[in-house]
């Protein structure tokens, strides 16, 4: 299977980050990991789901369009839906993180089923805002420089079958947008 990062720098405006930071911090709740338990020790983090996708279409469509023009160019994955967007905030008040995981795990999924392909977190803070934090990929560090992932409004593609986390930021606040595509079953 495929294992190639894609960095995409400048994919969104610094106006498009911000508001997006915005929509965020109007409903943030504390993030919960697989099938829906709070665990600190595993993440510690907030997060708004963007689901209403027609109140943000302005932001949300681009987003799409990049995501489809990146999948079509580098990945070729079967898409035909994509879940709620998700702003993500870790706060160095509580050591945010997001501890190693997978977004999509296969061995037992259905052949029929639709599953998590694609996956992109865009880096809405300027880093000069926070420290540490720093997106990683544990078993694919050799195809990433957690350097190229800083800079405000950078859209980082992988496969979702990839292991990544977040490090805990030491101080500041780190906000970012992650999404999901979907499609059929890699089988």
């Amino acid at each position: 299977m495929r294992r190639n990062i894609i960095v995409v720098k400048k994919a969104l405006s610094a106006d498009v980050c911000n508001k997006l930071i915005q929509i965020g911090n109007v409903d943030f709740q504390n993030a919960k990991i697989g099938h829906g338990e709070l665990d600190p020790d595993v993440r510690q983090s907030q997060i708004c789901w963007l689901d209403k996708p027609m109140l943000y279409l302005d932001v949300i469509h681009p987003i799409q369009q990049l995501i489809a023009n990146i999948n079509n160019k580098f990945y070729g994955f079967s898409i035909c839906s994509h879940e709620n967007f998700q702003v993500t905030k870790y706060d160095g008040k509580y050591k945010g993180k997001y501890d190693p995981h997978y977004d999509a795990i296969y061995d037992n999924a259905s052949p029929n089923a639709i599953v998590r392909k694609l996956s992109v977190s865009i880096q809405l803070t300027s880093s000069e805002y926070y420290e540490g934090g720093n997106l990683v990929f544990p078993d694919d560090r050799h195809n990433f420089n957690e350097e190229d992932a800083k800079e405000q409004g950078t859209a980082i593609f992988f496969p979702s079958y990839l292991k990544h986390g977040v490090e805990p930021v030491t101080q500041g606040i780190r906000y970012s947008l992650v999404c999901w595509s979907k499609g059929p079953n890699f089988i």
